[in-house]
């Protein structure tokens, strides 16, 4: 196209258009105001929210097309703007309705209008609009059999590099239209055809890249580049190798981009492309070693470390900084293997010190400076590619050794980051974003020295030792106790790297020299820090010295006596107790000082104190753990005798104090529970009885009068406070913990656990006064409990006593729930009964099928159609979990002989509406994430009862199932699928093709993706 002369311009402001595309002067103008009223900030809400229905009622009408001619020639911005969005609107929504035999014409205009607001110095929200706009309109007409604009990208670009065009508009364009073109929902042929037309484009777009970045070629065309179109033209080069530059391609453009980073002022803009190049270009993954590697670790030796330095100078980072360590953290991500392989080398030790400048960049993190956290991720990249290496064919063990020193010196630099700032540092000053941040920062370099311990292994320990017995001989100055909680949080993030075996190094932290003498008052942080790291070591102390072990108890013990510490205490001492229970059963006389001392312990942390004594009485043989757990049981009890006795007299101390006592009787039951799997058991005997010999020498102590008077105390004071508070949600969550706790199956029992049927008949009381999710949900798990697996053959096998306590449970459960779910609208505002209510009678009819197929003939169709109603649910979880409880029950009872017949007679009687609710979910109404449930269901039933196919058919040609885009080709081919196969698999496919279909995602991306999942 020759340049754009002034009457060429002229030319443009009036382009031809078909006659359907006009509109009046007047019309236009009306429109115009509407716009400028919308915007206006005198327009009242309800005044916008009219003009805004009537401009989009207006977008739809074919004249509308003649308003982007007008709209963009208008001196108003906002009005240029409207004119661009409509052609973008009305080429994505309306192009259907557009005459093929006026494409040419719409090109043409939108060209015209491009180069003509480009020339004319309109805004770039507008420019942007109408790029967008031509973008889409070549994604219509450029991927097609017989292309209707091949050269789209060619075309246009020719015409923004036109003089009297902003230098910067040629390369927006580009980035634009490549954006377009990645994020385009095109499938098959189409995109096929438009990736191809992309790669013709390749040598015109090269050139022009080449052209603008390289200084010579600049110069030889006689052309001083502006910052914003050098700017633009990086964008633009960014935006390619986004789409997916080839690698051939891409190398004739890293040294132009490198010696860019010469330029000041060009430097972030080419960091920013390099940064791509390094971690999502087709040279991403190490590839480019001689091209991209090796010169930018040049660079950064003999130019990078200089801005570093300066920065260090200044105290701060400037832009120009933040990018230079965004751009080294993308190296060491592309070249890590290679850093680590020639880690010897002087530009590699170069890129790794000035790595570790930004990594202790002075001040604190958060509020002097962000650059430290962002080289977090780099060190586990360097720890990986160093393990992978060959290092061990080291014969001098030289890039071990240099590992391990680089590896040290990080671990040296962030104990010094992690350090919490004095008072006199402005610590008290921090706000709460800024304290959270700060934690966050400290966790996340907890995870990087973790990277470094499996480098380091026990080296890692070896400055940490002295230079804490160090802070720890000297006075107590400012900022030591600081210091040595950072040094405490560096050894505590590795416990999980840390093997289980003898470690002289732990044994000092743990013996008098470090914790024997860390403060007994005051000096919190310190104090908390030591408590954590007990915590998260205490698998580390099985086997160990147990004066060592008792030494950490009574640190641990030591700190109840400040509030503030109170709850790290009693999690250090729950987790203690958990693993070493064996060993400190031998002491389990000291924990009765521990017991007596729990009033002075606050409430909120007794349940975690008692739960640790009781993980060590679990330890204990059964018989000789019955007086200390009926010490620490019975005054619970009594207290909630009390409380309960006198609830009228103060209800809602009396309701906080039964919830605590409910709390404490939750921990003794979790305490009296082995929780630590048998296979990482490290503190359980090696050798002694068999699991059913400690079975029966349980139930024998089980039989001692004094445990059953507890268990049934328990049971009775479950059953007041539930008449009292069932329907008060605290209380009904303490309640709730506490049953889950202390009922389990009989492999699991333990001196207090409860049988079930008692516990779900009050369950069931409670439901009564009050359906929520929460009784449903225990009645799912005690019914399960009443149905244990066979202890030879892991098979349940029903008894007839449970199956008549479950049978009475569940016509108080069904009645009363659906009583409550058949009021309008109830089912939809309560999903959690919902689901529970399902849950339970899947439960049920896992266990005890014959407690649903023998019920009352009302309850069974209400449990159904209620279920039926579940599947038109706009919750996906409830409709999810109603599809699964008829799936259970049509299973269940088809695959039972003695309930064959009643089953199929269920669903011969209620079939068809759930096949109608189905069908209907399927073609539209129910997320498609739930078409595989659905499909599950409608092929058992398919497959089971007899009339399912006919009912099929009936449903999909009735009148009640019209549907525009569900024609009768598509309904014949997924019925012969879905009354065909018996794999549920293959009609989930035909399944998902009709829900495309109806829902007019056939043939899109977003649904050919979705549907490759199922």
């Amino acid at each position: 196209m020759a340049a754009l002369m002034e009457d060429e311009l002229e030319d443009l402001q009036q382009p031809s258009l078909p006659p359907f595309m006009a509109i009046s002067p007047s019309d236009a103008q009306h429109a115009a105001s509407m716009i400028q009223q919308l915007y206006s900030p005198h327009s009242t809400p309800e005044l916008q929210q009219t003009l805004q229905k009537e401009l989009f009622e207006l977008q739809k009408r074919p004249e509308a097309w003649g308003l982007v001619v007008s709209f963009i020639d208008f001196p108003d911005p906002q009005v240029q703007f409207f004119g661009a969005h409509t052609a973008q609107v009305k080429i994505a929504r309306d192009w259907d309705q557009y005459p093929s035999n006026h494409v040419q014409a719409l090109r043409d205009m939108l060209l015209s209008l491009t180069a003509r607001a480009a020339a004319t110095g309109a805004s770039r929200v507008v420019l942007r609009k109408l790029y967008v706009s031509l973008s889409s309109l070549a994604l219509r007409i450029s991927p097609l059999r017989n292309s209707l604009w091949p050269t789209w990208i060619q075309d246009t670009a020719t015409l923004l590099l036109q003089p009297g065009i902003p230098e910067e508009c040629a390369p927006e364009f580009l980035a634009i239209a490549v954006e377009e073109v990645r994020s385009a929902d095109l499938i098959g042929e189409n995109k096929m055809r438009m990736q191809a037309a992309v790669r013709e484009t390749l040598p015109f777009v090269m050139e022009l890249f080449k052209s603008r970045l390289s200084p010579e070629l600049v110069a030889s065309l006689g052309v001083q580049p502006t910052e914003a179109g050098r700017k633009a033209w990086l964008k633009a080069v960014e935006a390619w190798i986004g789409w997916g530059l080839p690698a051939d391609e891409l190398t004739s453009l890293i040294p132009l981009l490198i010696q860019l980073l010469h330029q000041e002022e060009a430097f972030i803009s080419a960091s920013d492309v390099l940064q791509e190049v390094l971690t999502k270009s087709s040279m991403a993954d190490g590839k480019g070693t001689q091209i991209l590697t090796i010169p930018l670790l040049s660079w950064v030796e003999t130019q990078g470390s200089l801005i570093l330095q300066e920065s260090l100078n200044t105290g701060s980072a400037d832009e120009m900084s933040h990018s230079f360590c965004k751009l080294l953290l993308a190296l060491g991500e592309h070249s890590a293997t290679y850093i680590a392989t020639n880690i010897l080398e002087p530009q590699v030790q170069t890129f790794l010190r000035v790595l570790l400048g930004y990594s202790g960049f002075p001040g604190w993190y958060g509020i002097d400076e962000d650059e430290s956290e962002m080289t977090l991720p780099f060190w586990y990249l360097l720890e990986e590619a160093i393990l992978e290496s060959d290092y061990t064919a080291d014969s001098d063990e030289s890039r071990w050794h240099t590992a391990k020193l680089v590896f040290a010196e990080a671990v040296a630099t962030l104990a010094r980051k992690v350090r919490w700032p004095t008072v006199e540092e402005g610590y008290s000053q921090w706000t709460k974003d800024q304290l959270d941040k700060f934690h966050a920062y400290r966790r996340d370099i907890g995870d990087t020295l973790v990277n470094a311990f499996y480098i380091l292994r026990d080296q890692f320990f070896e400055p940490f030792i002295p230079r804490l017995q160090e802070l720890l001989s000297g006075p107590d100055t400012t900022g030591v106790w600081e210091n040595v909680e950072s040094i405490l949080f560096c050894i505590k993030s590795v416990q999980e790297a840390v093997p289980l075996t003898s470690n002289k190094y732990l044994s000092q932290v743990f013996g008098p020299e470090i914790l024997g003498r860390l403060p007994a008052q005051g000096s919190s942080q310190v104090r908390r820090t030591a408590l954590d790291l007990i915590g998260a070591y205490s698998t580390w102390f099985v086997g160990n010295d147990d004066t060592q072990l008792l030494g950490v108890m009574g640190f641990i013990v030591q700190a109840f006596s400040e509030p503030n510490l109170s709850l790290p205490a009693a999690r250090a001492l729950r987790d203690i107790c958990e693993h070493n229970r064996i060993a400190l059963s031998k002491h389990i006389g000291s924990f009765g000082q521990l017991h007596a001392s729990l009033p002075s312990i606050p409430d909120t942390e007794k349940t975690k104190v008692i739960q640790a004594i009781c993980s060590v009485i679990q330890a204990l043989p059964p018989k000789e753990a019955l007086a200390p757990v009926e010490a620490i049981v019975t005054p619970i009890l009594d207290k909630l005798d009390q409380v309960l006795s006198n609830v009228t007299q103060l209800p809602e101390q009396a309701r906080l104090v039964c919830i605590s006592q409910l709390q404490a009787l939750s921990g003794c039951a979790k305490g009296l529970t082995n929780n630590v799997d048998a296979l990482f058991d490290f503190d359980a005997e090696t050798s002694g009885p068999t699991e059913e010999e400690k079975l029966e020498i349980l139930n024998q102590a089980r039989q001692e009068p004094v445990i059953t008077n507890i268990r049934d105390r328990i049971v009775q004071q479950i059953g007041k406070a539930l008449e009292i508070w069932s329907t008060d949600a605290e209380t009904s969550e303490a309640l709730s913990d506490l049953i889950k706790a202390i009922t389990a199956l009989p492999a699991d029992s333990t001196l207090l656990s409860l049988p079930p049927a008692p516990v779900l008949e009050l369950v069931c009381e409670a439901a009564r006064r009050q359906i929520t999710a929460v009784w449903l949900n225990l009645a799912m798990m005690l019914v399960a409990q009443l149905d244990p697996p066979s202890f030879v053959t892991l098979k349940a096998i029903p008894k007839e006593e449970a199956t008549q306590i479950v049978d009475s449970a569940t016509r108080i459960l069904v009645e009363t729930t659906l009583s409550v779910l058949a009021a309008p609208g109830v089912m939809e505002a309560n999903p959690d009964i919902v689901r529970a209510f399902f849950v339970y009678l899947m439960a049920v009819a896992d266990h005890f099928i014959a407690c649903l197929v023998n019920a009352p003939q009302p309850l069974r169709d209400g449990m159904v159609q209620c279920a039926i109603k579940g599947l038109s649910l706009p919750d996906r979880y409830s409709l999810v979990d109603a599809a699964k409880f008829l799936h259970t029950f049509a299973r269940r009872g088809t695959s039972h002989p003695t309930h064959t017949t009643v089953t199929l007679a269920i669903f011969q009687q209620h079939g068809r509406q759930v096949l109608e609710a189905i069908l209907v979910g399927v073609a539209g109404s129910a997320p498609r994430s739930t078409i595989a449930n659905l499909v599950e269901l409608m092929t058992l039933l398919v497959n089971k009862v007899p009339e399912a196919r006919g009912w099929m058919q009936e449903i999909l040609y009735s009148p009640n199932f019209e549907h525009p885009k569900l024609t009768p080709q598509v309904k014949d081919k997924f019925l012969k699928v879905a009354t065909s196969s018996r794999y549920s698999r293959t009609t989930a496919i035909a399944a998902n093709e009709f829900a495309l279909v109806a829902r007019g995602l056939e043939g899109s991306s977003f649904g050919y993706a979705s549907a490759t999942t199922l």
